[in-house]
């Protein structure tokens, strides 16, 4: 087992480039894709959908922000299969290049007006590209990070990754939040959209610098030198591990639904529904995810702690008791309600999501753990993740403006991965007798 795996961690510059890489390259992705999801619930059913009445617009833009998911799981097999025989870091930047260029040509595209049913087309396209490379940013990242980490830290390691995530989030709400405020709505609806999606060319550009900088995964590396890696990673993984990648399935299930209602989904019901502004709803957004930022460092501590399985299940708990009371609040129409209501939807989500960046990687061997772990989590994010808005928005249409749908869809997907989660075994090193699965020989 390498050294780097079982060592007290000493944060050298090294350690740090490499936290901050996972986290800045995960950071500009998800800025990339949640600024596509909250354009879906503010702008795109204007711009691209113009000739549906508003409700149905909004349904057919979530539907393109859907649209991207179905090429999530190929992603994470495609870069998967990369990551395994070529390397994490390989894989990183690719991912990076790819989100990067099609984000940026969505804030080059002509709108409905200008050229009729091409423009959606060429925006499902581009969405389509999206949802690809981000197919294999989550795995490689995750893989890369949890390989360098000690075995007593790989959760709060991991932490790192997920972080990440809502750096995108809060970065996509605060550019769209000062454009709103600096221009009209007409100026907005004109050319004030496209300057997020054109100035994420810098935010890759420095994405790739701190990315094409980091070392290779340690395990990687020793896999390459002893040539053990899988001839076909994709398909050894599929073949070996069927059942744990269908258990990761199930478990992001919860956490994929939760990240995008309370993101796009969200942000539309809060306007349309509850008749917050667009302002207040992106200034609620940036105090919920500031609050969460602060506690999820805790979730990894106590991964690392108590162990992966009990984190998991309290936050698949939790997230089934507060998906109506989340509702019950932002329906309240305060600002406190609103930033209660996002919360009580993404702490929970973050409770999950932050474990599985050391549980994951840990149930698969080095030689499919991009592969297997990667997978899982896409297929999950393809199955309801995407759809998610969509979902909700169609169930609020169906009983005509009443969130108690949403509630109770979102409850029974939560309570869909509480059981899984109660079907997966603990991998935490010492919580019980495991294989070593950071050593490159275990199959």
């Amino acid at each position: 087992m390498s050294a780097v795996l079982t060592r007290d961690v000493v944060y050298t510059r090294e350690v740090r480039r490499l936290l901050f890489a996972g986290m800045i390259g995960t950071t500009v992705e998800w800025f990339d894709f949640f600024l596509y999801g909250t354009m879906s619930a503010l702008v795109f059913n204007k711009l691209f959908f113009p000739k549906l009445d508003p409700s149905a617009g909004t349904l057919a833009s979530f539907a393109t922000f859907a649209a991207g998911f179905l090429m999530r799981p190929l992603g994470g097999l495609v870069m998967g299969h990369f990551g395994d025989r070529l390397g994490r870091k390989t894989t990183l930047v690719a991912s990076l290049s790819m989100m990067g260029f099609a984000t940026f040509a969505i804030g080059c595209l002509p709108t409905y007006d200008s050229i009729g049913l091409t423009a959606p087309v060429l925006l499902v396209a581009c969405r389509v590209l999206q949802g690809f490379a981000l197919g294999g940013e989550w795995g490689g990242a995750a893989t890369l990070i949890f390989e360098h980490a000690p075995l007593a830290r790989r959760g709060r390691f991991g932490t790192w990754v997920q972080f990440g995530t809502l750096g995108g989030i809060l970065l996509s709400t605060t550019t769209i939040l000062i454009l709103s405020e600096k221009l009209t709505n007409r100026q907005f609806l004109d050319w004030g959209w496209r300057i997020p999606f054109l100035i994420s060319a810098l935010l890759v550009a420095v994405g790739l610098w701190v990315r094409l900088r980091i070392a290779e995964s340690p395990v990687f590396k020793e896999l390459t030198e002893r040539h053990e890696q899988a001839r076909v990673p994709a398909l050894a993984a599929l073949r070996r591990h069927t059942w744990t990648i269908l258990r990761i399935t199930g478990m992001h299930l919860a956490v994929t639904t939760l990240a995008f209602v309370s993101t796009a989904f969200i942000l539309a019901y809060g306007i349309t529904r509850v008749g917050y502004s667009r302002t207040e709803m992106l200034q609620i957004s940036d105090v919920a995810v500031l609050i969460v930022m602060c506690a999820t460092p805790l979730f990894g501590r106590a991964a690392d702690r108590v162990g992966r399985k009990p984190v998991y299940l309290a936050g698949a708990s939790a997230a089934v008791v507060l998906a109506f009371p989340s509702f019950w609040a932002l329906n309240s129409g305060t600002f406190i309600g609103g930033v209660g209501a996002i919360c009580g939807l993404i702490l929970p989500s973050m409770a999950m999501y932050t474990t599985q960046g050391a549980w994951f990687p840990e149930l698969f061997p080095p030689q499919f753990r991009v592969t297997g772990s990667g997978f899982g989590v896409q297929l999950a994010t393809a199955a309801l993740g995407g759809p998610a808005p969509t979902i909700a928005q169609a169930l609020l249409r169906s009983s005509h403006g009443h969130s108690w749908t949403v509630s109770t869809y979102i409850a029974g997907v939560c309570f869909t991965s509480l059981i899984f989660a109660a079907l997966t075994p603990e991998t935490r090193p010492g919580r019980r007798p495991t294989m070593q699965m950071g050593t490159p020989g275990a199959i």
